[in-house]
């Protein structure tokens, strides 16, 4: 399934590392479920009627992170838009778009993740932010998405060290 994306599939094995640690059983206190971690929204919305089943949850996965390409495409620099997607995979894209735009207010740079729009997504769980006029998604737990990007890019760096990519 990495394949079909155009992704390395290190980079999804770390995503899927950190979503539930290669459980298939694993189910959130949120109630996301399998490898991926998807609610039965998400899963059903991408074409998986069973998340247990790991297939269907990879499945349904990669295309949800196909979208997100997509979704975040306005955003020109690869490795850069990877960041706002694995966010957006964590927290939503709602929140990240959020997160953008206070940025923005406040001078930072919007198409940039490190010092910039993470900065905001931490600052999404302060009522000065998450009441802001430019963040519309309300409350957010940013200091876990942005920990959750950081150690997904440390994992695939890992896994690119110590592993062919076949």
């Amino acid at each position: 399934y990495a394949r079909r994306i155009g992704w390395d599939w290190r980079l999804l094995a770390a995503l899927i590392y950190e979503e539930s640690q290669f459980d298939a059983a694993s189910c959130s206190w949120a109630g996301a479920e399998g490898l991926m971690q998807l609610v039965t929204t998400t899963g059903l919305r991408f074409g998986a009627l069973d998340l247990s089943n790991p297939e269907q949850n990879v499945m349904a996965g990669t295309a949800y992170l196909q979208y997100l390409e997509t979704h975040w495409k306005d955003i020109p620099d690869s490795a850069e838009r990877m960041k706002f997607v694995l966010a957006s995979y964590n927290v939503g894209e709602g929140h990240v778009r959020d997160a953008m735009r206070l940025a923005e207010k406040y001078g930072a740079d919007p198409f940039r993740w490190e010092g910039n729009v993470a900065v905001y997504l931490v600052k999404k769980s302060q009522p000065k932010y998450y009441n802001d006029a430019a963040a519309t998604s309300g409350y957010c737990r940013g200091t876990a998405a942005v920990t959750y990007v950081k150690q997904v890019l440390e994992r695939y760096a890992h896994y690119r060290q110590r592993i062919e990519a076949g």
